[in-house]
Parts: structure tokens; C-alpha cells; sequence
């Protein structure tokens, strides 16, 4: 490999650091209560398509307001809290 070559993989590496770093920056920060405190709460827990992939594999992982959840975890949330408020 020519230091060109390296050079190029370095660059788009620390590119991709920056849009990771970024993108992450931007969710909502906080610490998330237990699964039963989610689903009592007032506000609906976070949906799939509003968070972060996190971890590519089974299952899959999600970042949502600064808490890591698997797929599962997400599914489980979002029947608590339909259940408990009639949805």
C-alpha cells in the first residue's frame, strides 16, 4: 500500500469518526429509570426509527436519549406503555 492509499483511509476514517461523534452529540442526553419507570411514564418510549444504530448483529442495538437498548428491549417498552395507557 502507497502512503497515498494510507493516507486516503486515514481521511475518510476520521471522517467517519466526525459524523459518528456528531450524530451522537446531537441525541437527547439523560439517564433513562427502569423498563416499568418508561412505561408508566407519560410520554411514549422511543421508537426504532428515531434512534441511533448502535451495533449491527442479533439483536440489533439502538442508542435513544443516551440509553442503549436491543430490539427487544425497544418492543418490550413500546407494549408496556400501550397497555398501560390504552392504546
Amino acid at each position: 500500500m502507497g502512503v497515498e492509499r494510507k493516507r486516503e483511509i486515514l481521511r475518510r476514517g476520521l471522517a467517519v469518526a466526525t459524523i459518528v461523534l456528531a450524530g451522537c452529540a446531537g441525541m437527547n442526553g439523560g439517564s433513562r429509570g427502569s423498563y416499568q419507570q418508561d412505561a408508566a411514564a407519560d410520554r411514549p418510549p422511543p421508537m426504532v426509527q428515531n434512534c441511533g444504530i448502535v451495533g449491527i448483529g442479533s439483536p440489533t442495538k439502538y442508542a435513544c436519549d443516551g440509553k442503549v437498548y436491543t430490539s427487544f428491549d425497544l418492543l418490550k417498552l413500546r407494549q408496556d406503555w400501550e397497555k398501560n395507557h390504552g392504546g
